[in-house]
């Protein structure tokens, strides 16, 4: 029966053929395995009895079978892998866990379906074409890829392998197998193949040469598409070569040896300078760094190399050497020109020699010539010739117009130098070819017209012998200013041969004037760079914390520095103006601050003098405005320094206003007044004009340089406004200067006029001057107070003394320290004795840093000492301190408190200095502050003998450079007198600005007894004054 029952199942099989796996989701008809065994267990034998041992053995095979498909069911759930069973038809019988992990599904959900569904739609027919041909030959697999789509739709890439199924009886019923996870190994081997591209792109696209060596042979195993264009052979030309095999033998032995000291150093080796010879770009210049490549043992195995092209950039640093040096030539030589008299005093053939020579020396030419137009502009007559070789001069050649028109014409329709570097070939000069250039061998030219009030009236001519030559901007530069010199020795050549004619002595002057502007301009522009470092520095330091006292020092410090600036800057400015490149600002600023700023700066000066400076800002003028305000502070300074300069006694006063001629919101007009010595009126024009005074007696007793109105008229008419002059010959003069400002919107009050409140303050405001009246009140009414003013002591007193009677009494004075008749402290001792004055608060106005005036101050237990032209700022200051108290001194100037000396202290020498400088002056009183030395000033020695022969003196401190007497002068006249009075020799300390051994015998010579260089240090001085054992006062 057993034979029977394989026969029949033999039958069965061999009527059924093997199918391929299937694709589509129908499911087999064949019973499975265990479909079968449950069949056979259903089903009753025929002959019980005698299967029943075979029964038995089928199920315990069952059993054993069922007992390891759930260990290894149970040991693919511990994995991190899928495990799965399809059927023949490629349907899913059974999945692991695992899946859930992997693609996000559920076992159950998978079951029925193929691994073919679980694909992207691109990657399942892929998948069929690779596993038809493996199931049809029931072949296992490992190791392919494939495509999945997780549940949530994203891309998951798995490696699968498997092993084909078949039943007891051989037949195939289908695979099982393990599916694993590759996502992020496939991201992270993908991540690295871009990186790896992107690395081998940015070395291919890097504009340097990289190249690779091995270490141990030393040739090149890799070089990028920029090592290729440089060298000039394709890389596969390159590669496994070593530098013997390209480059000669000397580069290719220094090459070789430095790639051993990196690879025996195992660091790092920059080459700043590598020459190198190329295939196609000849000779070149490299900055090579070179670096070894190591194994994970430290072995180099590699060697990289990183090379720049420096040719270009070298080729530009030299061409910027020969360029610098150049232009220090050129400097050089039109220095050496301007500072010549040739030039200037019509010595002209002594003129036109230098600048023949210096052009031809300078530019390194061959030939150099002048040549001017006869009168009749028909022809070119040489005036000078200079060859170089033979060293000669030639003059009587004439060049015909008709003979050259192109070269005429290109003369007076060229703006610059006809600069022809190969003159052979250029419209302008190949007329010359065949008669002159080939001949003489000229193979470029230079030529830069000579013009005179804008006509071309010459030619200076440099010509290159040899091949064509490239002219340099800085070459053709020089040439026109050489031209420009020869512009002033043609005028001073007729000014020499006609003296009578003004017209032509005019226009020489002007351009005289305009070389000497560029020259002082270039000049000027050396001196400033320094000088802004110094300034500079100034300023970092006034940004510390600094007391009081070191900030006024520091005042000083920085004002001579601005005010050496100034200077510069206005030589710079003049030309700037004259030639058209001056341009102004636009930004916001505070009008009022800038006018007191500008008035605080010269109050000294004015105070030195003894005079009345003060400032009166109409209430209709716009504070917060829109412009230029260092122009603006820069026309003030010059007008108002000018009328301190000017005024010997009286008052200066600034008078601001809306413009009445304009109705514009920042029209503005500024007058100042001084009661000086007035302007003749036929120079009422003159003075406008550059380097020009009044007359040469106001030069020597005033100085300067007749800049300032120039360059502020220049800067009013850049404003939209004008400049002009009111005066009387000997009463005084008022300088009017008007301009156009924008006004800002939304501007508040100032923080001090915010912190101050004098609402129903009775004020009297007592002081002889009518404009300080006025802009007290005016500033004091605005504020809420009620304020009178008086002109006089008595006036005061008697205004007093009415109020006082009333019930509203006065609860603030401010009196003027010094009027004629009663001044301000006899006015509050008069108070003082007629009637309590305990709740009158006084503040005290002064013009100067009077110390008895400040200590009688303090005494008489006054609120306030200020400092006349006063500053809004320190007013309000003041005022508000000295109403919350009884009595001290608030003394606001902007500079630090003066302490008294009390009059018991012995002043142990009288000591005379004698400067110019307002700086200077206020230093050495700083210096001797608070020592019990007593001072004196002179401004200058003129002023010094007139005090030296009135007064007696232990010590004259001797500045020797001023004007009117200067200290030479006036040392050698007081020891005159001093021998005519019989009396013993007083000291004389000479003040210097340079230590040289001529200027020290001189000193001597003039009769000092030593010298001290500036800057003058504090305590030299005081070691000096401590050794001084001169006469002593009685």
């Amino acid at each position: 029966m057993a034979k029977k029952a394989s026969a029949n199942r033999a039958a069965r099989t061999a009527k059924r053929e093997p199918r391929p796996l299937a694709t589509g989701r129908s499911r087999s008809t064949e019973p499975s395995k265990r479909q079968r065994l449950s069949s056979l267990r259903r089903k009753p034998t025929e002959k019980s009895g005698r299967r029943a041992g075979g029964a038995q053995v089928i199920n315990r095979a069952e059993s054993v079978s069922q007992e390891i498909e759930r260990r290894f069911r149970a040991l693919l759930d511990t994995t991190s892998d899928w495990g799965w069973e399809i059927d023949e038809h490629a349907l899913f019988t059974y999945s692991s866990q695992r899946i859930c992990n992997i693609l996000g599904y559920t076992p159950e959900e998978v079951l029925g379906k193929t691994p073919f569904d679980l694909m992207p739609q691109d990657e399942a027919p892929r998948s069929r074409d690779l596993f038809g041909p493996i199931v049809a030959a029931r072949q296992a697999f490992s190791g392919i890829e494939s495509i999945y789509l997780h549940k949530e739709g994203h891309r998951m890439f798995l490696e699968c392998g498997g092993v084909p199924l078949f039943d007891d009886a051989g037949r195939f019923r289908g695979y099982h197998g393990i599916n694993r996870d590759i996502t992020e190994r496939k991201r992270a081997a993908e991540e690295a193949r871009y990186d790896q591209a992107l690395l081998a792109s940015i070395i291919e696209n890097i504009p340097d040469m990289i190249f690779v060596k091995d270490a141990k042979t030393l040739k090149f195993e890799r070089f990028n598409q920029a090592g290729e264009q440089l060298l000039g052979y394709p890389r596969e030309e390159l590669i496994g070569k070593s530098d013997y095999d390209i480059f000669p033998g000397r580069e290719a032995d220094f090459f070789t040896a430095m790639d051993r000291q990196v690879l025996q150093q195992g660091r790092l080796i920059d080459i700043p300078e590598e020459p190198i010879e190329t295939r196609r770009k000849g000779r070149r210049l490299l900055h090579t760094k070179k670096v070894p490549i190591n194994g994970d043992d430290g072995t180099p195995l590699y060697l990289l190399g990183i090379s720049e092209d420096i040719t270009e950039r070298k080729q530009m640093e030299r061409a910027e050497q020969h360029r610098t040096r150049l232009l220090e030539q050129q400097q050089i030589a039109l220095c050496e020109l301007a500072k010549h008299d040739a030039v200037y005093t019509g010595k002209f053939e002594e003129a036109l020699r230098m600048i023949t020579e210096t052009g031809s020396r300078v530019l390194g030419v061959e030939r150099a010539s002048i040549w001017t137009f006869n009168e009749q502009r028909s022809g070119l007559e040489l005036l000078d010739l200079y060859e170089r070789t033979p060293n000669r001069h030639i003059t009587g050649f004439t060049l015909a117009a008709q003979d050259y028109p192109s070269y005429f014409q290109a003369i007076a329709d060229e703006e610059h130098a006809i600069a022809a570097g190969d003159a052979h070939i250029d419209s302008r000069t190949r007329e010359f070819s065949h008669s002159y250039l080939i001949p003489l061998g000229i193979g470029a030219m230079l030529d830069a017209p000579v013009r005179r009030r804008g006509q071309v009236v010459g030619v200076l001519c440099h010509e290159h012998v040899g091949g064509p030559r490239s002219w340099s901007k800085e070459e053709v530069y020089f040439s026109s200013s050489l031209a420009t010199f020869m512009t002033l020795v043609l005028e001073a050549s007729q000014r020499r041969e006609a003296e009578q004619a003004l017209v032509l002595a005019k226009e020489a002057a002007e351009i005289a004037s305009r070389a000497k502007s560029e020259f002082l301009a270039s000049v000027s522009h050396e001196i400033r760079t320094p000088m802004n470092a110094i300034v500079g520095m100034a300023d970092l330091l006034w940004e510390t914390d600094l007391a009081p006292e070191q900030r006024k020092y520091l005042r000083i410090f920085r004002r001579a520095g601005e005010n050496l600036l100034g200077l510069i800057k206005d030589i710079l400015d003049l030309s700037k103006v004259e030639v058209g490149h001056l341009e102004l600002e636009s930004t916001d600023f505070d009008l009022s601050d800038l006018l007191e700023k500008a008035i605080e700066i010269l109050a000294m000066r004015a105070n030195e003098k003894g005079l009345e400076l003060a400032c009166h800002i109409s209430p209709d003028v716009p504070s917060a405005v829109i412009g230029d305000p260092n122009r603006l502070h820069q026309i003030l300074i010059n007008l108002i320094s000018n009328a301190i300069k000017f005024t010997d006694s009286g008052s200066v006063t600034v008078q601001v206003m809306p413009d009445p001629e304009l109705h514009a919101p920042g029209a503005i007009r500024f007058s100042i007044s001084d009661t000086g010595i007035g302007i003749p009126s036929d120079k009422l024009t003159a003075i406008f004009e550059s380097f020009t005074q009044a007359s040469a007696s106001t030069t020597r007793k005033y100085g300067g340089t007749g800049l300032g109105l120039t360059i502020s008229r220049q800067l009013a008419e850049r404003m939209n406004g004008r400049i002009w002059v009111e005066s009387t010959l000997g009463k005084g003069s008022r300088f009017h200067c008007c301009v156009q400002l924008a006004v800002q919107s939304g501007r508040t009050a100032t923080h001090e006029d915010s912190q101050v409140d004098l609402q129903g303050i009775r004020t009297l405001v007592v002081d002889d001057h009518a404009t300080n009246r006025l802009i007290l009140r005016e500033t004091l009414t605005t504020l809420g107070a009620e304020v009178t003013d008086a002109a006089s002591g008595d006036e005061a007193i008697e205004e007093w003394r009415q109020a006082s009677a009333s019930t509203r009494p006065y609860k603030l004075l401010l009196l003027d320290c010094r009027m004629p008749e009663m001044d301000g402290f006899q006015v509050v001792e008069e108070i003082r004795r007629t009637g309590p004055s305990q709740d009158l608060t006084i503040v005290m106005l002064a013009s100067d840093h009077w110390a008895d005036d400040i200590a009688r101050t303090y005494d008489m237990g006054l609120g306030g000492y200020l400092i006349k032209p006063i500053r809004k700022s320190d007013l309000l200051q003041t005022i508000s301190i000295a109403l919350g108290r009884s009595k001290g001194v608030q003394h606001t100037t902007g500079l630090m408190p003066v302490v008294p000396v009390p009059a018991s202290e012995v002043r142990t020498l009288r000591i005379l200095l004698v400067e110019d400088s307002p700086d200077n002056q206020l230093l050495v009183r700083s210096y001797l502050k608070q020592t019990p030395y007593r001072l004196d000033i002179a401004d200058n020695g003129a002023i010094a003998l007139d005090r030296f022969r009135n007064g007696y003196y232990d010590l004259i401190l001797m500045d020797m450079q001023m004007p009117v007497m200067d200290g030479y002068e006036a040392t050698r006249a007081i020891r005159v007198w001093e021998r005519e009075h019989d009396l013993p020799p007083t000291q004389i300390i000479a003040l210097t600005a340079l230590a040289l051994k001529e200027e020290g015998v001189k000193i001597l010579e003039a009769g000092c007894n030593a010298h001290m260089t500036k800057p003058i240090k504090k305590h030299t001085l005081l070691e000096v004054l401590q050794a001084c054992k001169g006469r002593r006062t009685t």
